[in-house]
């Protein structure tokens, strides 16, 4: 749906998500037990090939060795798995630091790297609000949803005293967030995302995927921010992965009817299988967020939803078009210490309506994109972001018309044939 290389998708049955629910017991051994098509360790345990201990065989005992071994690891379960602490801890040196995902991150870092059944992994750890028991059966569930877009949900383990999750997801090779690409401290004036279509490219895959969040994993992602895009791949056209799938589930963070008033999502109540999350009335509430990408009805103490979602994606897309961050504060009084608050919203819409789109699109994209789709993008992004969740769209509208500009700037790319290291100016600033 996002261009030539349709992501996979699949996602574990309505019926499984019933099984795995019917009880604290039965949820546990859903996420433990065997999946389909492998034996189960007991049975392979009692069916290993003999191996005779009067052959004088090397070659003979050395092929029955690697057949036990490929049995054994025939036998072991697919990922996502409910590992238990000691697992992670093991894996990630007790959380040193040596193991931080980001080694200059200070000591009360929630982020680790480490290696979990051979897989490469980043572990994160977040305040659990549900109870631990009932983390196995969205576990199951989740864990099963795969796109090409979203870094894989590897697993969780819940700490000792149960107040504490810890999600590890897959570790993208050579990737590197969106935030930092666009916004780079040490040199602010260079940027590889620096073509038109290399940005339609990524705004098409994390819309495509937050559809597939909504609509076929039937959940709230309440984690999307520019930081949060990982941008992988040194070609021409970089591809996104969305990370913290299935986190604010998992967490116990989205409340127990977490679709939207106008039934979006698929039918019957996910009430069945998210296990009861923790009720906290709005006054108590934590609210869960990142600045500049919370919507309004967030910071006021209302739950996540798809809606506040479609909120966040709408900044993300502004952030693509236009390279600035969501907030910006600039100090106008030194004496005084007063700073002037700027919103990339607010500077987007004056510059849809004031006709100002080419002084305010991405300078670093050197005119060098077609000024009606960059003003149909930004337009599209300020209906993601109305203050009024019920004047947002949904994703399966949001991911059609960001599909067709993609192809759209695909067409537009082919046929001017940009060069990338020449600046073409098409109408003066």
């Amino acid at each position: 749906m996002v261009g030539p290389n349709k992501p996979n998708r699949m996602c574990k049955s309505k019926s499984a998500t019933a099984t795995a629910n019917s009880s604290s017991s039965s949820a546990m051994a859903a996420a433990a037990s065997t999946p389909r098509h492998h034996r189960s360790p007991r049975t392979t345990a009692t069916s290993f090939p003999a191996v005779s201990f009067y052959s004088t065989s090397s070659s003979s005992a050395a092929s029955s060795s690697a057949a036990s071994l490929a049995a054994l690891r025939d036998s072991l379960p697919e990922l996502p798995l409910l590992f238990t602490f000691q697992d992670l801890a093991t894996a990630t040196a007790n959380f040193s630091a040596a193991h931080r995902l980001v080694p200059a991150a200070p000591s009360s870092s929630n982020s680790f790297r480490c290696a979990l059944r051979g897989h490469p992994a980043a572990v994160f750890r977040r305040p659990l609000r549900r109870d631990a028991r009932d983390v196995a059966a969205r576990l199951a569930v989740l864990g099963h949803c795969h796109h090409a877009a979203i870094a894989r949900l590897l697993g969780a383990a819940a700490s000792p005293d149960r107040t504490t999750l810890f999600l590890a997801y897959e570790l993208v090779p050579d990737a590197s967030p969106l935030s930092v690409l666009l916004r780079n401290p040490k040199n602010p004036s260079f940027t590889p995302l620096a073509s038109w279509h290399s940005r339609l490219q990524l705004a098409a895959d994390v819309s495509d995927a937050l559809y597939y969040v909504h609509l076929q994993a039937d959940t709230v992602h309440n984690r999307l921010s520019a930081s949060s895009v990982l941008v992988c791949g040194d070609g021409p056209l970089p591809r996104a992965k969305i990370a913290h799938f299935g986190a604010a589930d998992l967490a116990g963070e989205l409340p127990v009817e977490h679709k939207d008033d106008d039934g979006g999502g698929s039918k019957g109540s996910s009430s069945a299988s998210s296990g009861g999350h923790r009720r906290t009335s709005s006054r108590g509430r934590r609210i869960e967020g990142t600045r500049g990408y919370m919507a309004p009805e967030l910071v006021a103490g209302g739950p996540p939803s798809r809606r506040s979602d479609v909120f966040a994606l709408g900044v993300v897309l502004l952030e693509l078009v236009s390279g600035q961050e969501p907030v910006r504060y600039e100090l106008v009084n030194r004496g005084t210490g007063e700073y002037e608050r700027t919103s990339l919203i607010d500077t987007a819409a004056a510059a849809v309506a004031e006709e100002g789109m080419r002084r305010w699109v991405d300078r670093r994209l050197r005119d060098s994109f077609p000024i009606d789709a960059a003003e149909s993008l930004t337009t599209l992004a300020l209906r993601c972001v109305a203050k009024d969740p019920l004047a947002r769209p949904d994703m399966a509208w949001v991911a059609a018309k960001v599909s067709k500009l993609f192809l759209e700037a695909q067409e537009w790319a082919t046929k001017f044939n940009i060069p990338t290291d020449i600046s073409i100016s098409i109408a003066p600033r």
